[in-house]
């Protein structure tokens, strides 16, 4: 929260309110004297302008300690530290405020009754009115912050929406489910058992994919299933020009991972590489500590891949919304090498 116009301009009108208030209390009780309407105005404008200036010193000085406490003490997780250090920091600055504001204006219309007690009076006047302000200001805050975390939930809700059915729409793929029909037809008149285990594990592929679209997380042990059915087609496909090595370590396998995250990488893998019976594409899942590390051997094709990257951003910013490390893409001599954090079962 910042000082802005509008923020100026409440604070004059309550300083001028205020002033009003104050000459005609004193003037009532005879603590002053006002002479005439022209003495009035004069003690108007002049305390008005005081008033004003320290007021937005105050509200300034109150804004940067309450944007450090934010960042420092936010009352979320700290809010039995935070209480008394504000309050201790609001009747300081109250006190100091209103003890330089009574000096300054003792210069222009001396007090009668002596600057001590008048600096008494006015200093804690000040201290009561900053906590005031303070709860207010926070009070404003809380509301913006509320404001605020609904709106950023419904964007990470559309996003997530989003995001589901763009991860959908790339499963249903025409390119991959015309391949796979087009696999599943040759094998049909060469081999009809395998066919078969073609259908089994094609079904098990949309199945799964439908399964967990709606769902954040997925045990590791189930992702690597669907991994598995998705790799057996691909190596139907490629005519075993494929070459897998899944090593993952058991404590492991109960750990959570986004849903189709390791399908993703390993298409990634096959728009960018070549796979022949001469030169395999070699494809290793293992993990590293709480990483789950892809790597596949270089083989660029010849031709581009018309690819977009939309399923790898999909991917990070799947991570972005649950809060976790980003995902990690790197060459390292000749192996192309994707690290996944791993999200530890509570």
């Amino acid at each position: 929260m910042k000082i802005d116009k509008q923020i100026i301009l409440i604070v004059l009108i309550l300083a001028a309110a205020i002033q009003i208030l104050i000459i005609t209390y004193n003037s009532v009780t005879g603590f002053i004297q006002v002479t005439d309407a022209v003495n009035f105005l004069i003690r108007l404008l002049i305390g008005t302008v005081f008033s004003s200036i320290f007021g937005l010193v105050i509200l300034y000085l109150d804004f940067i300690f309450i944007n450090i406490l934010d960042k420092k003490l936010p009352i979320s997780k700290s809010i039995a530290l935070r209480i008394p250090l504000e309050f201790l920091f609001t009747v300081i600055l109250g006190l100091s405020v209103g003890t330089i504001l009574t000096i300054t204006a003792n210069i222009f219309f001396p007090y009668p009754k002596g600057l001590q007690s008048t600096i008494v009076n006015n200093s804690l006047i000040t201290a009561v009115i900053n906590i005031i302000v303070v709860l207010i200001v926070e009070a404003v805050l809380w509301f913006k912050r509320g404001e605020e975390y609904k709106l950023q939930l419904e964007v990470s809700e559309r996003e997530n929406m989003q995001i589901r059915f763009d991860t959908l729409k790339s499963q249903l793929n025409p390119h991959f489910l015309f391949n796979s029909l087009n696999v599943l037809s040759s094998l049909i008149r060469k081999d009809s058992e395998k066919a078969q285990l073609f259908i089994d594990e094609f079904s098990s592929v949309y199945r799964y994919t439908l399964d967990v679209i709606e769902k954040p997380v997925v045990e590791l042990h189930d992702e690597l299933e669907f991994a598995k059915s998705y790799l057996y087609l691909q190596k139907i496909r490629f005519d075993d020009s494929i070459i897998t090595d899944i090593n993952i370590d058991a404590a492991k396998l109960d750990y959570f991972i986004p849903p189709l995250a390791i399908q993703t990488l390993i298409e990634n893998t096959f728009k960018h590489n070549k796979a022949t019976e001469s030169s395999p594409l070699k494809i290793k899942i293992c993990n590293e500590s709480n990483f789950l590390v892809i790597e596949n051997n270089l083989q660029p094709r010849f031709k581009k891949s018309d690819s977009k990257g939309v399923g790898i951003a999909n991917l990070k910013k799947r991570y972005e919304l649950l809060g976790l490390t980003t995902p990690r893409f790197f060459v390292r001599e000749d192996l192309y090498i994707a690290k996944v954090p791993l999200m530890r079962p509570e």
